[in-house]
């Protein structure tokens, strides 16, 4: 159920931004995923007591089917072909990007405060 979500979640980004297989629109869900990611895993699992499906399935399930490793490493091998200077910006835009998100999501829950759970 959370892969469908995710899935579905993913290809409207990519209609929202014109085109689903661009290098954006796999940098933005990629980016947004390792936010997502880290703000569930830090700011729920450890602050709330849900279930562990259900944090699996945000997790794994909705934000895993959400992000495109795959596609960006298909579209990385396919632009590196052509145009070396705009592949490397890609991958380093969603390694670096993704980095710099995942500690923005687990800034983010440090700000909000939230208790730990006990």
């Amino acid at each position: 159920m959370g892969g469908m979500i995710g899935g579905v979640g993913r290809y409207e980004v990519g209609i929202w931004l014109n085109d689903g297989h661009s290098l954006l629109a796999t940098t933005t869900v990629n980016l947004v995923g390792c936010f997502l990611l880290v703000f569930t895993i830090y700011g729920l699992d450890l602050h709330f007591a849900f279930p562990e499906w259900i944090i699996l399935g945000l997790g794994t399930g909705i934000i895993g089917a959400f992000t495109t490793f795959s596609t960006f490493t298909v579209q990385f091998v396919q632009t590196i072909q052509t145009d070396s200077l705009t592949a490397i910006g890609f991958l380093a835009a969603n390694l670096f990007g993704g980095m710099l998100m995942a500690i923005l999501g687990f800034g983010a829950v440090q700000l909000i405060k939230w208790r730990v759970r006990e």
